[in-house]
Order: C-alpha cells, then sequence, then structure tokens
C-alpha cells in the first residue's frame, strides 16, 4: 500500500477571541471554533477557553503557552510561533485529516490586528512561504479598556505596544518609539518577568513615580483596576494574561520631568514661542555662536574628567543638545529647515560613509574604514555639482572658529597629505629660530601679532613632526600650570601672606616650592 502525505493546508485562518466573554466573539468566529479540529490557540489563559472547554469538551486545545515560559529573547518569540504553524500549515502530518475543512485555525486575544504581534510576523513570513491568510475579526482589548478610563484613542492620540515587543527595544530604542505626549497602553503584561522588563523600558522616557493604572480582565465581570507608581509595577502579587498597563501622557507643564528627545523640542518651542522667553526669542544663529563654542569646550572639560564625574558629562551634553535644538527651532520658524532635516540629514551621512555596516564594503580595520571615508567625502562634493565642477581647497572643511592650534594642526595635516611640509625635524626647529627672530624684530604691533601668529603655527608644526598633538599638549600645560599657580596661592596662604603683595623673590620661591610639590606628587 502506498504510503500518501497529508495534504498541505489550504490557509491560515487568524480568529479573534474578543476581549474575554464568548457572548463577545462574533459569530463569525464562533462558527469556525465550533466546526474546527484544527485549531492552535496562542494562549490558552483566556476566559474564551474556558467557555470552549464546556462547549467542545472533545476539542484538542493546543497552545504555545510553554513558549512564553522558556522564551529569554523577547524578539524571537513571535518569530517561533510564526514559524511553528507555518511548519503545521505546509507539512501537517499530525493533524486531523478527517476534519471537514483542511484549514487550520489560530486564536489570538481580542482583533488580529490590534497589538497582535505575532499576527503581524505570521502574516509576513506567510507571504514569503507562500501560505494564504485569512483574518475574522473580534472585538479588541482596546474597547473595554478605554471604557475603564473613560478614554478617547483617537483624540488622545492613543500609542500601542506589546509588553514583549517593548521589552526587546534597545535603551536608545524607546524614545524614538514612544511618545510621552499621548497615552499609552502596553499589552500583554503577563507575568512579574514581563512586568519588570516593561518597567525597565519605560524608565528610560518616563520618570519612576509616574503614576500608572494596571487593568486587568477589562469588559469581564471581574474587571479591576490598580493604580501604583511605575516603578513599582513589578512588586506584589502579579496578575495573568488579561492585564494590560495604562501610562498616561505627561502635560506640558510636567515637560521637565519627561526623558525624551521630543519633551525637549516642546519646551525650546514654548520657549520661542511669542508668549515666551524674551531672552530666547531674541537670539539668532549669530548671536548662539559663541554659546555653541563654549559649550562644545565644556563637554571637552567634562569628557577628561568622566572618571570623577560621569553625571557632569550627561550634563553638559544636554547643554550642547541645547544649542542644536535652538537653531534647529530658529531655522524652523525662518521656514530654513527643521530638526527632522537635521536628523535626517546626519543619518543619511552615517549610512552612506559606513558601507562596510550598512552596505556589502569589506575593511580589514581602522585605517580602511578612514581612508574609505575620505574617499567617500571627496566623492560626495564631486557629485554635488557634477555639471560644473569647480574648485574646492584641500581646506574647506577646516571649520574656521575651530580651536586654532586645533585648526593649524588639520590644516597642516591636510597639506602634508599633498606633499607640502619640511623634510625632517631640524627644518622645522630652524623655522622656529627664524619666526623667533622675526618676533624680536618686529616693530609694530601689527608686525608683532603676524609674526607671533607664525611662530604660534610653526610650533604646532614642529609637535606634528613629533607625533604630538599640539592643542594636548597645550592643555597638559595649561593644566600644569593651573596646579602649581593653586599651590602657591595655597602656601603664601598657610605663611599668612597676601600673595599680590609679595615681591618678585618670594613669588619665585613660592613657584619653586609649588613645582617641587607638584612634581612629588
Amino acid at each position: 500500500m502506498t504510503h500518501q502525505q497529508a495534504p498541505a493546508v489550504k490557509r491560515i485562518i487568524i480568529v479573534g477571541l474578543g476581549p474575554g466573554a464568548w457572548e463577545d466573539v462574533t459569530i463569525a468566529a464562533q462558527q469556525l471554533i465550533l466546526a474546527s479540529n484544527n485549531m492552535i490557540f496562542r494562549t490558552l489563559r483566556h476566559p474564551t477557553v474556558d467557555a470552549l472547554r464546556t462547549l467542545r469538551p472533545d476539542l484538542s486545545l493546543v497552545s504555545f503557552d510553554e513558549l512564553y515560559e522558556q522564551a529569554e529573547d523577547w524578539e524571537s518569540l513571535y518569530v517561533q510561533m510564526a514559524h511553528r504553524l507555518l511548519d503545521m500549515a505546509q507539512r501537517p502530518d499530525t493533524l486531523d485529516q478527517s476534519a471537514q475543512s483542511t484549514d487550520l485555525i489560530y486564536a489570538v486575544p481580542g482583533h488580529p490586528l490590534v497589538g497582535e504581534t505575532s499576527v503581524r510576523i505570521l502574516q509576513k513570513l506567510a507571504l514569503d512561504r507562500g501560505v494564504t491568510t485569512q483574518i475574522v475579526a473580534g472585538l479588541s482589548f482596546i474597547e473595554p479598556i478605554c471604557e475603564a478610563l473613560a478614554l478617547d484613542p483617537i483624540e488622545q492620540g492613543l500609542q500601542i505596544i506589546d509588553a514583549t515587543e517593548l521589552a526587546g527595544l534597545a535603551p536608545q530604542q524607546v524614545a524614538g518609539i514612544l511618545t510621552t505626549r499621548h497615552p499609552i497602553i502596553v499589552t500583554q503584561v503577563f507575568n512579574r518577568r514581563m512586568a519588570s522588563a516593561a518597567k525597565l523600558a519605560l524608565l528610560e522616557v518616563y520618570p519612576a513615580d509616574t503614576e500608572v493604572i494596571l487593568i486587568r480582565a477589562a469588559g469581564l465581570p471581574e474587571e479591576a483596576t490598580q493604580t501604583q507608581l511605575l516603578s513599582t509595577i513589578d512588586h506584589g502579587e502579579f496578575p495573568d494574561h488579561l492585564t494590560s498597563l495604562y501610562v498616561p501622557a505627561i502635560p506640558e507643564r510636567s515637560l521637565r520631568i519627561a526623558r525624551t528627545p521630543e519633551a525637549l523640542r516642546v519646551v525650546i518651542a514654548r520657549l520661542r514661542a511669542p508668549d515666551g522667553c524674551p531672552w530666547d526669542r531674541e537670539q539668532t544663529h549669530r548671536s548662539l555662536l559663541p554659546y555653541v563654542l563654549e559649550e562644545a569646550a565644556e563637554v571637552a572639560d567634562a569628557i577628561e574628567e568622566f572618571a570623577d564625574d560621569p553625571e557632569h558629562l550627561a550634563e553638559e551634553l544636554g547643554d550642547l543638545l541645547l544649542q542644536v535644538y535652538l537653531h534647529a527651532e530658529i531655522a524652523q520658524m525662518e521656514e530654513a529647515f527643521s530638526l527632522g532635516d537635521v536628523i535626517e540629514s546626519i543619518t543619511r551621512k552615517l549610512i552612506r560613509r559606513h558601507p562596510h555596516v550598512f552596505g556589502d564594503v569589506t575593511v580589514d580595520g581602522a585605517e580602511q574604514v578612514v581612508r574609505n571615508w575620505e574617499e567617500i567625502k571627496r566623492t560626495e562634493r564631486t557629485s554635488a555639482s557634477p555639471a560644473s565642477p569647480t574648485f574646492e581647497s584641500r581646506l574647506k572643511s577646516t571649520p574656521r572658529h575651530m580651536a586654532a592650534l586645533a585648526a593649524a594642526h588639520q590644516m597642516q595635516r591636510r597639506a602634508v597629505k599633498a606633499g607640502f611640509d619640511w623634510p625632517t625635524i631640524d627644518d622645522w626647529l630652524a623655522k622656529a629660530a627664524e619666526e623667533i627672530a622675526e618676533v624680536q624684530a618686529a616693530q609694530t604691533q601689527a608686525e608683532r601679532v603676524d609674526e607671533l601668529g607664525d611662530l604660534l603655527f610653526t610650533v604646532v608644526a614642529l609637535a606634528r613632526r613629533l607625533e604630538i598633538d599640539a592643542e594636548v599638549a597645550l592643555r597638559g600645560a595649561n593644566e600644569k600650570f593651573r596646579r602649581r599657580f593653586v599651590l602657591m596661592e595655597q602656601l603664601a596662604l598657610t605663611q599668612g601672606a597676601n600673595f599680590e603683595e609679595l615681591d618678585r623673590d618670594a613669588q619665585v620661591a613660592l613657584w619653586q616650592a609649588a613645582k617641587a610639590a607638584d612634581n612629588a606628587v
């Protein structure tokens, strides 16, 4: 007798079980569920399943409940479910072939297209594997939750996210997906572990003392709500698969406690509004220029102090970010560009200049990455005006407001790449001696300024040939002077002397003592 392989399932019908009560299941869904022998539930922890046990005591109830307890990676949980369903559809040897229909029923709580990540993934993978899917609607869990909270989801811009999806987000992704200006419902908060994972994600954008509401069994007789702090939602006795979490919007007056980029944008817009801050409203791109330079310098200081005070760096980065948002808001009011243009520009540039990450280019180390980066930049400049190429200096991209020593170092490096350099260190030492003599010979203040600038430029070149960053070297000298001068002041104070009233010899003696103390550390 020849063995005949079971025919493949015609389609997967995805049925919505409604929010909980059997009476809330649509007639079309009820008919399918009561007639089918080939059915798998995403979870059996749902009141509709209890009713079905009574109505169909003969039905073998199969579900994916064990996957929830075994899953270590939330991102792959629903992918695993979808692949199992498709495997059953294409290799249905274990299904009941005596059933009138060869359709496979996949039953999910609520409406299949509302907050059901597994359905979204299943539909995509089914299309890739050539399996047909069909949706049989159901009342979603959103309606009874909105009724319980007196919430209009459209008017208030309700956001909905599955707790497993939320838990799978990297910290830096949360602020890009959620906005604190609109309320959120987090579904599938089915155990303490999931509540904890969702809490950690939400704390990336919400303060720990945000009041949230846990809603259990919405629309059922046992419906219950509990208000508590976000930081405590994984404490105490936890509910079940019928539990969702409601996080209210943070009102504009409380945006100071929000942690999202959008909150900062709203605050800046408020400051620049007609009834906002008079000082902020007066600012222009040019008037803010000194603050951009100052904040960048303070970030650099904070980076050097990071090991001792990491929070200081976070504060200074915030001050620098404020400048970015202010300039973007000013430009938007002038209809020049918006914050979105700023973000799109740098995002496109990063992707374009990292083909080894976002494309198919292979690199063998950081040095090749730098070479590729420079080549891509040159290509970008050429393609910007292909019809009428114009001259563009190698030094064009050195900012005029860059720190002078750093700018000199950068321009010299680019000139050297073109072959413009003295051949030896001795040549640069001779050049430095020549510049010193020219400073000494200068007769007017303008000549002194000019010749001293040449001397400083030559010193930077000498540092470059010695493989020393002149900016770093000078900052080190500045810091050394700062330490020793403070020691001088302290020594004078311990001696009962007023430093400013000491004569030259006394100050020199204190300097020598300060040097000795500093060197001994």
